[in-house]
C-alpha cells in the first residue's frame, strides 16, 4: 500500500482511531511518522472567544464566561494554541462593533492559508425578521437588548454576517462553535435548565445590517450548533459554577479523548452525555460548509493522551491549584475529596501521584503524595501538566435532589416537601432553577418525548431538562402527598441509574477491555463498539472491526429498531481474568440486568458473547420509542455482593445466565459500588478519614456505555 497523506488519513478513520488511539501501531514506523507529521503545529492557530452573561436584569445568563474559560483552556493545552493567539471578548466589552472589529483584525487580517481558526459564541440568540418576512438567525451582543417605550427590541449580529466574514478568511480550516439557540418556546427554564433563546418574538432586522449581508451563503468550514432545529440550547447550574450544557459536554469529551476524533464522533459522544439530563430535546448539530473536517477543530490533540484535570498554578513544591476539565457533569457533582490523580510528565517517568484536598466547583487543591525520585532536584509539579484519574472517591450517602416545578401552588409545595422528607433516598428539595436537581416534580409535562403521555393535570417526574420520565404521571385530581408516595419506586430507579452512571470511566480506565454491540437482526451485526484506551498493554493489536463502517446516523444518536435482539461481544485485552455484568435503563425507564452463570469469567486474550447464544437469551430492545442506555461493566474481581443481590430477586439458576427486570435496582447499585470498592483495596494512608466513601481504583474496573435511540 502506498502510504501517502490521503491514504493515511482514510486508514486512520477506517481503523476507528478516534476510539482506540495509536498504541497498537507502535510496530509500524510509517504510521507513526505520519502521525508525527500531522501532529506538528500548523503555521498558526487563531481563536476569538465571545461569552456574555451580563445582558442586564432580568435577562442575565450565568454560564457563558465559564464556556469561554473552558474553551480557552482546551485550545491551549489540548490543541496547542498559543495564549497570545486567543482573543476573548466577555461581558459588556462584547458589543456588536467590538465583535466585528475583533473578527476582522484578529482573524481576517492574520489568518493565512492552512491556519486553523476557531470562533466561539456563548450568549443569547433569537430569530429576526427581514423586510421580506424571512426569519434569520441572530446572535445578541452585549449591547443588543434595548428597551424603547416599554418595548424590548434586539439589535442582532446575524449568523449570516459571521458566515460572510468567515468566507473572507484566507484559510478553509474554520470552526464556528455557537452555544446559543434561536427558537423561544415560551419559557425561561427548560425544566431546571436556563434557556439561551431570548424571550421575544422575531424583531425587524436593522436594514443597514441586512444590506451588508448575503443571506443563504454556505459557510466556509463548519458550524457546530448547540441544538437542532426548533430546539433550545440550555445552560446548567452545578455546585459552584454554571456552564452551557453543550460547551461543557463538548470540551469534556475533547479533554478525555485519547486520539483523533472527527466531528461525527465528537457530536455523537456529546449528545450521549446530554441524554440523562435533557433527553433528545437538545441534540448538537453540525452544519457543514465547503468541506467536512477529518478531525474536530481540524487538529489532532496534542499531546495524544487525555486527561481529567490540569495544573493551573503552583502554591509550593508539593501543592497545586487544578482545574477538573475532563470529568462529566454528573460525576463532578459528587467527586469526593481524597480522589487521586497521576501527573503526566514529559518524558514519561515513574508515577507521580497527587491527592485532592479541597474543591469548589471546577477548581481544586491537590497535594503531592508520591514523587518521581526522592533524590531528584527537578520539581515534580508544573503548570500545564495533565492529571489522569487514578482513584475515584464517591460518598456513600449520595441521594436525589428533587426540584419543585414553579407552577405548583404554595400548599402543594409544602405538602410535597413534607412527604419527601420521609423518604431516605431524597437528599434535598429545591425550587426549579436552583443548582443540582436530579429530577423535577411537576404537575404536567413540558415536553412529550415518547408516546407515553401523562393525563392532564397529574403529578409526575421530569428529567432536569424538562423531559418526562416515562410512566410516572398519575391521574388528574390525585393529592400531591399520594403522588409522592406513588413515585417512591420511580425515585429509587432514578437514584440507582445515577449511581450506575457514576461508575462510567471509559476514558480513564486502565483495564484493557473492548465490547462490541451486535444486532441479531441485521446483515452487518456490529452496530457500535467501545474500548478502554489508557495504558493498553504492549503489543495489543488494533481493533479488527472498522468503526467507520458501523451503522450510525450522520450525526447524533445511534438508532436501533424497536424490538431488536442484541448481544455483546466482550474481549479481554489484558493479562488477568475479568468478570462482567450488564445493567440497563430501557425506553420505559425500567432497570434491567444480565446475571451471568455462576463463576463466569473471561480469560486473558479471550472473547465471550453475552448473553451466551447457547442459553437462548437475547437482550431485547423495548417496543416503545425513546432512548436506552446499557452499561457493560468489567472488573478484575468477582461481583460477589452484586450477584448475591441479583440472585435474591429470582429463582436460583446458577448454571444459566438470566435477564432480570429489577424491582430493587438501588440495592443492586449499592452492592456494585461495594464490590468495586472492595476490589480496589485502596491503601489506608490514601483513605485517611474517608470511611464514609467508596474508593475505586481505575486499574480494576471499566464501565462502558452504549446509548441508542429506539425508533
Amino acid at each position: 500500500m502506498k502510504w501517502d497523506r490521503r491514504t493515511f488519513l482514510k486508514t486512520l478513520l477506517t481503523w476507528g482511531v478516534s476510539q482506540i488511539g495509536l498504541e497498537g501501531f507502535r510496530g509500524q514506523p510509517k504510521i507513526q511518522q505520519y502521525y508525527q507529521t500531522l501532529a506538528a503545529p500548523t503555521p498558526r492557530k487563531l481563536a476569538l472567544l465571545v461569552g456574555i452573561n451580563d445582558y442586564g436584569t432580568p435577562f442575565n445568563l450565568k454560564g457563558c464566561l465559564t464556556d469561554v474559560e473552558r474553551q480557552k483552556e482546551l485550545l491551549i493545552y489540548r490543541f496547542g494554541f498559543s495564549p497570545q493567539d486567543i482573543l476573548t471578548l466577555t461581558g459588556q466589552e462584547a458589543t456588536r462593533e467590538a465583535i466585528e472589529t475583533a473578527f476582522q483584525e484578529h482573524l481576517t487580517q492574520q489568518a493565512q492559508g492552512g491556519d486553523v481558526v476557531v470562533f466561539h459564541f456563548s450568549g443569547y440568540g433569537n430569530l429576526v425578521k427581514s423586510s421580506s418576512g424571512e426569519l434569520l438567525r441572530g446572535l445578541i451582543p452585549s449591547d443588543g437588548i434595548i428597551s424603547t417605550k416599554g418595548q424590548i427590541v434586539t439589535h442582532n449580529l446575524l449568523e449570516d454576517a459571521l458566515i460572510l466574514w468567515g468566507r473572507s478568511l484566507a484559510t478553509e480550516k474554520l470552526t464556528f462553535v455557537l452555544d446559543t439557540s434561536y427558537h423561544y418556546l415560551g419559557q425561561e427554564l427548560q425544566g431546571n435548565l436556563k434557556v439561551r433563546s431570548f424571550p421575544s418574538s422575531s424583531q425587524e432586522v436593522d436594514p443597514q445590517e441586512l444590506a451588508r449581508q448575503i443571506t443563504g451563503t454556505a459557510p466556509k468550514g463548519i458550524i457546530l450548533g448547540a441544538s437542532g432545529q426548533e430546539q433550545v440550547a440550555t445552560e446548567i447550574a452545578s455546585s459552584g459554577f454554571s456552564s452551557g450544557l453543550f460547551t461543557y459536554a463538548l470540551t469534556q469529551y475533547l479533554w478525555e479523548v485519547t486520539s483523533p476524533s472527527n466531528v461525527t464522533v465528537t457530536l455523537g459522544k456529546t449528545t450521549e452525555t446530554l441524554l440523562p439530563i435533557i433527553g433528545t430535546q437538545q441534540q448538537p448539530q453540525p452544519r457543514d460548509g465547503d468541506k467536512q473536517p477529518l478531525f474536530t477543530y481540524y487538529l489532532l490533540p496534542t499531546p495524544s493522551h487525555g486527561a481529567e484535570g490540569l495544573i493551573t498554578s503552583l502554591d509550593d513544591s508539593t501543592n497545586a491549584t487544578i482545574k477538573l476539565t475532563g470529568l462529566p457533569l454528573p460525576l463532578l457533582q459528587h467527586y469526593g475529596l481524597n480522589s487521586c490523580f497521576t501527573v503526566t510528565t514529559s518524558p514519561p517517568s515513574s508515577p507521580i501521584l497527587v491527592q485532592l484536598r479541597s474543591r469548589e466547583g471546577l477548581k481544586g487543591k491537590v497535594h503531592l503524595i508520591s514523587a518521581l525520585d526522592p533524590n531528584s532536584d527537578v520539581s515534580a509539579l508544573a503548570v500545564g501538566q495533565f492529571l489522569q484519574e487514578s482513584i475515584r472517591f464517591l460518598p456513600k450517602t449520595i441521594g436525589l435532589t428533587v426540584a419543585l416545578e414553579k407552577n405548583l401552588e404554595r400548599i402543594e409545595r409544602v405538602d410535597a416537601t413534607s412527604t419527601f422528607s420521609a423518604i431516605a433516598q431524597i437528599h434535598s428539595v429545591i425550587t426549579a432553577g436552583e443548582p443540582g436537581a436530579d429530577c423535577i416534580l411537576a404537575k404536567e409535562t413540558l415536553t412529550e418525548e415518547t408516546d407515553l403521555s401523562p393525563s392532564s393535570g397529574g403529578y409526575g417526574l421530569l428529567l432536569p431538562g424538562g423531559v418526562q420520565v416515562p410512566n410516572t404521571f398519575g391521574q388528574s385530581g390525585e393529592a400531591i402527598k399520594s403522588a409522592v408516595e406513588r413515585l417512591r419506586p420511580d425515585l429509587q430507579r432514578l437514584l440507582a441509574a445515577k449511581l450506575w452512571r457514576l461508575t462510567l470511566n471509559e476514558e480513564s480506565s486502565q483495564l484493557p477491555i473492548r465490547v462490541s454491540l451486535e444486532s441479531l437482526d441485521q446483515d452487518s451485526p456490529v452496530i457500535d463498539q467501545r474500548q478502554t484506551t489508557r495504558r493498553v498493554g504492549e503489543g495489543e493489536k488494533a481493533q479488527e472491526t472498522p468503526l467507520a463502517d458501523l451503522t450510525k446516523p450522520s450525526h447524533g444518536l445511534l438508532q436501533v429498531p424497536r424490538g431488536s435482539r442484541l448481544q455483546f461481544r466482550w474481549q479481554n485485552l489484558g493479562d488477568r481474568p475479568i468478570y462482567y455484568l450488564l445493567l440497563g435503563i430501557d425506553a420505559r425507564a425500567r432497570t434491567l440486568a444480565y446475571l451471568p452463570p455462576e463463576a463466569a469469567l473471561i480469560a486473558p486474550g479471550e472473547t465471550l458473547v453475552v448473553p451466551s447464544p447457547t442459553l437462548g437469551l437475547n437482550w431485547t430492545v423495548a417496543s416503545t420509542p425513546g432512548w436506552e442506555q446499557i452499561l457493560a461493566i468489567s472488573c478484575s474481581s468477582p461481583f460477589k455482593k452484586t450477584f448475591e443481590t441479583l440472585r435474591q430477586s429470582t429463582p436460583s439458576k446458577p448454571d444459566q445466565g438470566q435477564i432480570l427486570l429489577l424491582n430493587t435496582p438501588l440495592t443492586v447499585a449499592q452492592a456494585l459500588l461495594q464490590d468495586l470498592h472492595g476490589a480496589s483495596a485502596v491503601k489506608s494512608e490514601l483513605l485517611g478519614t474517608a470511611t464514609d466513601s467508596y474508593a475505586l481504583d481505575v486499574k480494576i474496573w471499566a464501565t462502558l456505555s452504549f446509548v441508542y435511540q429506539v425508533v
